[in-house]
């Protein structure tokens, strides 16, 4: 559809089967910031939920039905894919469809982006306030960080994927998400490939974002989780680290068969088998019998 006016920022919305979380999440972005352009990308959705939905949003967002559900980052390859060669604006938001961001959280997002001509990707802080880091042996883990002052951009190792920008000249160097990971550490993997080629990833504090949580079932984030910590290691680390991960990740599977995980964590001994076996037999992107 025409644009009324030339937008300051894209923001792509990965959407599955969540049409009232979806429509709920658009509405707070638009009413942060006006001129967006809104492309929501739909991961092969029941099409009562689709029709849902474009029933919700009405003109306020264009439309892309995937034929198939691609994960997280293949989904949103074909909308980066278009907005790099078609948009002018600098910065594209990426987001989940149940995204809840605070008020100003994208004005605090796109105020430490420009502040920074080396940023290339900018995410905000979790309520919590907890900051991501990357290893050789834990892969991607978080610490409480030492609250700052609104607006106070911190460097870390990988950005916060709930809610994220990314800026063109770095998505045009850098490539685009990396579709082995088909979901769950395609968004860590985006931000440690900028730090390798020079680009900072900010965390903006301030700039808030909650994830009220989660529709995937457990045992295929356990699987997930798994596999695509040990291909983030590996790449980054060497074989040797990611041998060294895989045996870590078998001894905290046998010690969780007897210590009961937290409610919210998703663990299944035999997801967490299989995707170790995956890894090794280099088997990636959809998951084929989940």
């Amino acid at each position: 559809m025409p644009l009324k006016s030339e937008p300051q920022l894209t923001l792509a919305v990965v959407h599955w089967n969540r049409p009232a979380e979806c429509a709920a999440t658009v509405r707070l972005f638009l009413a942060q910031e006006g001129k967006l352009h809104v492309v929501i990308v739909d991961n092969d959705s029941e099409l009562s939920a689709y029709e849902t939905l474009r029933a919700e949003l009405g003109e306020n967002a264009d439309f892309v039905r995937l034929p198939e559900n691609k994960g997280w980052g293949g989904a949103l390859n074909v909308v980066l894919k278009s907005w790099l060669d078609s948009e002018t604006t600098e910065w594209c938001a990426i987001s989940a469809h149940d995204a809840v961001p605070q008020e100003n959280c994208l004005s605090l997002l796109l105020a430490a982006g420009a502040a920074d001509p080396r940023a290339g990707v900018v995410c905000p802080q979790y309520p919590d306030g907890v900051v991501p880091h990357l290893s050789a042996l834990r892969g991607v883990f978080y610490s409480a960080g030492a609250a700052r002052s609104e607006g106070v951009a911190q460097r870390v190792d990988v950005p916060h994927g709930t809610l994220m920008l990314v800026r063109r000249s770095c998505l045009s160097e850098i490539g685009l998400f990396d579709e082995r990971y088909f979901a769950y550490g395609d968004e860590h993997e985006l931000g440690a490939r900028a730090r390798r080629r020079g680009w900072h990833v900010l965390m903006v504090w301030g700039a808030v974002v909650t994830n009220p949580g989660t529709w995937t079932p457990s045992a295929l984030r356990s699987y997930l989780f798994a596999r695509n910590s040990l291909l983030l290691v590996r790449d980054y680390f060497g074989r040797l680290s990611g041998f060294l991960r895989a045996a870590l990740i078998l001894a905290n599977t046998v010690r969780l068969l007897f210590k009961s995980p937290r409610q919210e964590f998703a663990f299944s001994s035999n997801a967490r088998l299989a995707a170790v076996r995956d890894y090794f037999q280099g088997r990636y992107g959809r998951p084929r019998d989940r």
